[in-house]
């Protein structure tokens, strides 16, 4: 199962532990996405607690590890227990750097039976040809034993770093445009001296003169107790005013003698890289600090312009409380905001962070997955139910439409049914006033033209009629006849007839039948009956207009009024109407295009103007 109390980030949140000799300070930190929080900042005075011997100190520790939530622990080493220095190699491979540094730092510990511990950062330098680290190493006993004294061996131990390492880092967050600076920090019972050139620490040392020293020498001087003297030093200015001490302040100056000389080889020692010392910024920190004219006496009787600590030069940064430090510079280096990380955490817990964070970051990994398969399945949940919900949408859209489809049905199957009622009436409404047209249109034809019309007679009434003995007026090879061509099935009918009997009926159509003589000669017969017949084909009212072949034709016009072999009759189709055929019922299905119908609304005559139809003689 999922600790899901651990899921994090790795060292997303860590615990800096500074423990001196008369108080412990403990500062929690957090980077959230690069960006960094002090959480809680916490300061244990020993003294006031009460906390004499060490199970105490430690059993005291443990309760407010608890309280915290046991994060991950920076540990401070103190600077002492430490070298910190800058070594100058000449140029190699990477391969070789570490054995050359090794080599240094065999050197610079010397002999020991405990196995020396060190790390190396490079830094830039202006010499040409060479290289320069930044290297601190302690030896590992002395590690594990500041550890066990403060029982945190079974936590989850981070970081060690020193005390220069953090008092860098941390002064690099506060003040991140200064490039020279000596950083000078009062302990109880030492003090650490870190010197930086171009940004990066070049220098540190400490010496064992602190606030207790002072406090010593101030209960000597006084004859009285530590805890008495201690308390003077803190509530009165024994370096100025009617309180002052004369004896005091030499102690003072002591200190200030011995911090100048390590100033001084330092600056004599590299006297050709560094500048004057007069251009370095000098910074204090430290609780000793708070003894009343201190600074004041530093700046005007000892020459040392120090500067408290900075409170930062820019609105996002995030800077400690008042002694908390070197706290937050440790935890900087372990959350990995440091520009110049150095750490001295032995192998086995180095391995057991590692393994920690290996875990968190597969658990993490775990829980992403996790997470992204929930995701996909709650987006492949919306996305089924989507498309139901478009489905039954379109279903019922679909009912809709064929419930519709049906009631049209319905009306239709309803409004041809009365339709075919009626149609019956309109297609003889049609053909009465198809033939009052087709009178008006013979009547008109014959002005001005030497013939008469003997016979005008319906289809219907004119083949229901007997066939007569056959005229002798045949018309002409080279008379004028309409295709068929228009109407294939009419064309197959006709050849069908034309090879028949005469007894064969000539199945009626709607239109009329034209018979006609035309006297004189023959071609001129022939050039006024084709004229007629042109005429008659420019009209949409007919759909053909053609000679009726012989074996069709009727004798039913008196002999007397009929010219012999002048005698033509002419069949005239009408055009068809919507009022002929009945309506389907329902909309046939899509097929093959048939032939064009002539209609009024449009139709396709062919015809051979001049010769001769190929199924004249048919019908």
């Amino acid at each position: 199962m999922f600790k899901f109390d651990r899921i994090r980030p790795p060292v997303r949140r860590v615990l800096a532990l500074d423990a001196g000799s008369r108080c412990i300070k403990l500062l929690l930190a957090e980077s959230d996405f690069g960006r960094l929080h002090v959480l809680r900042e916490e300061l244990i005075d020993l003294q006031a607690e009460g906390l004499v011997s060490a199970e105490e100190i430690k059993t005291h520790l443990q309760a407010n590890l608890d309280d915290w939530g046991r994060p991950p622990l920076a540990l401070i080493l103190p600077q002492h227990l430490s070298i910190s220095q800058v070594i100058d190699l000449p140029l190699a491979p990477e391969s070789e750097v570490e054995k050359l540094i090794q080599d240094e730092t065999v050197k610079l510990g010397g002999v020991s039976e405990s196995r020396i511990v060190y790390d190396f950062v490079r830094t830039e330098t202006k010499a040409k040809n060479r290289q320069q680290f930044w290297v601190t190493l302690s030896q590992e006993g002395d590690i594990r034993e500041r550890i066990l004294r403060l029982g945190v061996e079974q936590e989850d131990l981070c970081e060690v770093t020193t005390t220069a390492n953090a008092l860098i880092a941390a002064y690099r967050a506060a003040n991140p445009l200064s490039s020279r600076a000596i950083l000078v920090h009062l302990g109880a019972q030492t003090t650490v001296v870190v010197i930086l050139l171009a940004g990066q620490g070049v220098f540190a040392t400490s010496f064992q003169m602190g606030g207790d020293f002072f406090t010593r020498s101030l209960a000597r001087i006084r004859n009285c107790s530590a805890e008495t003297a201690e308390s003077l030093k803190r509530d009165s200015n024994l370096l100025a005013g009617p309180e002052a001490s004369l004896e005091f302040a030499g102690v003072v100056d002591g200190w200030v003698a011995e911090l100048k000389r390590q100033l001084n080889e330092w600056f004599e020692h590299n006297s050709h890289a560094a500048p004057e010392a007069a251009s370095f910024e000098l910074v204090a920190s430290g609780g000793a600090f708070d003894q009343p004219g201190l600074l004041n006496h530093l700046q005007t009787q000892a020459g040392l312009e120090l500067k408290p600590w900075p409170k930062g030069n820019q609105p996002e940064a995030v800077l400690p409380s008042k002694h908390f430090e070197v706290a937050f510079g440790a935890a900087l280096q372990a959350l990995g905001h440091s520009a110049q990380p150095v750490s001295l955490l032995p192998d086995d817990y180095r391995v057991a962070w590692q393994k920690r964070l290996r875990i968190e970051r597969l658990e993490l990994g775990s829980l992403g997955l996790v997470v992204l398969c929930l995701l996909l399945l709650a987006f492949g949940t919306w996305h089924k139910s989507s498309l139901i919900t478009r489905k039954q949408a379109l279903l019922a859209t679909v009912q809709a439409g064929q419930e519709a489809v049906e009631a049209n049905d319905a009306l239709a199957v309803e409004l041809t049914a009365e339709y075919e009622g009626f149609r019956p009436l309109f297609a003889s409404q049609q053909n009465t006033l198809d033939v009052l047209q087709t009178f008006a249109l013979l009547q008109q034809s014959r002005s001005n033209r030497d013939y008469w019309y003997v016979l005008v007679a319906d289809q219907q009434s004119y083949f229901s009629q007997p066939t007569g003995p056959p005229s002798t007026n045949k018309p002409a090879r080279f008379s004028l006849f309409a295709t068929a061509a228009s109407h294939p099935k009419a064309a197959g009918a006709e050849y069908a007839a034309g090879s028949a009997t005469s007894t064969n009926l000539w199945p009626a159509k709607p239109g009329l039948i034209a018979e006609l003589c035309i006297p004189g000669d023959a071609d001129g017969a022939r050039q006024i009956r084709r004229q007629l017949v042109d005429i008659l084909k420019e009209q949409q009212l007919f759909s053909k207009v053609d000679l009726l072949s012989d074996d069709l034709r009727r004798s039913l016009a008196d002999p007397k009024v009929i010219v012999p072999d002048r005698d033509f009759v002419l069949l005239l189709d009408f055009a068809e109407t919507d009022f002929q055929q009945p309506l389907p019922l329902r909309k046939p299905l899509p097929s093959v295009p048939s032939r064009p119908t002539n209609k009024r609304s449009g139709r396709s005559l062919m015809s051979s103007e001049g010769g001769e139809d190929p199924h004249q003689n048919t019908p």
